[in-house]
């Protein structure tokens, strides 16, 4: 439900541990990462430790509803056996401000309690060690919630919404929203007569933005002749303005693109 937001997470680490430059240290090994080699196991643990991260990132409910935006830092600790420990998360809410305390104190509460979740819902690992001894390591990562301003069209949930596809549901807004397109271009096609003239033909990809406001901007296309770009330019740009794009009940921007064929038969 709340993939897309994997493209807003960051996550980067820190340790607070005491390292021995002498010392040959290696982290802690996720189950999947048992397998690689004591030098790599730094990197499987970085990178096994953000796919925990985004799979299990969760916006919070209330605060998607009332706009709310964050970031979290949270230390914790893997102890000698192998186990998450000493969870502290502490949030910024960021783009809003609170009259009452309270209210800032319970938003805040929102997001540490979700970011806690995240790292408590880690696996038992093998301890990291230090010269074949274990110890206990502390780790800080980072995880920002942000609602997303623009997306591309395969994140969004309703697709934008020309007046013909009013009455459709979610589930089907997409296929309208496409064969909308595809009508429209056939209807407004015509082959440029200097390229007919000078047998110039190929396939332009156009792309654009639908803004939160239904209109259709920022064009770009790539083709094998300016003349062909130009075509596809004014074939699209006739689009009338739409319902905007939805993902989880919020209206956003998306970013759409598509081929448009230019052949001689």
């Amino acid at each position: 439900m709340y993939r897309i937001f994997l493209f807003f997470v960051l996550v980067c680490f820190n340790n607070h541990a005491q390292i021995d430059k002498v010392s040959e240290e290696v982290y802690p090994i996720f189950p999947i990462c048992k397998l690689i080699p004591n030098d790599k196991q730094n990197q499987c643990f970085d990178e096994s430790m953000f796919e925990h991260v985004e799979k299990n990132f969760k916006y919070p409910q209330t605060a998607w509803e009332l706009n709310l935006e964050s970031l979290v830092r949270i230390r914790f600790d893997i102890d000698e056996q192998g186990k998450v420990d000493n969870i502290v998360a502490n949030s910024s809410v960021v783009g809003i401000s609170f009259i009452e305390k309270e209210a800032l104190k319970a938003a805040e509460s929102m997001f540490e309690v979700a970011a806690a979740n995240i790292i408590r819902s880690l696996p038992q690992m093998n301890p990291a060690t230090r010269d074949g001894q274990p110890f206990r390591k502390t780790f800080q990562i980072s995880v920002e919630y942000r609602i997303p301003k623009q997306l591309d069209y395969d994140e969004i949930d309703k697709a934008p919404t020309f007046s013909e596809c009013k009455d459709v549901k979610i589930d089907e807004s997409k296929e309208c929203f496409e064969n909308y397109i595809t009508n429209h271009i056939k209807k407004n096609f015509r082959y440029p007569k200097r390229a007919a003239k000078n047998n110039i033909e190929g396939d332009v990809f156009i792309q654009f933005e639908i803004t939160k406001s239904g209109y259709f901007i920022n064009f770009s296309t790539i083709g094998p002749n300016k003349i062909l770009e130009d075509e596809a330019y004014r074939i699209m740009s006739r689009l009338p303005q739409v319902q905007p794009g939805e993902y989880l009940g919020k209206k956003v921007s998306v970013v759409y693109g598509l081929p448009i064929s230019f052949r001689l038969n």
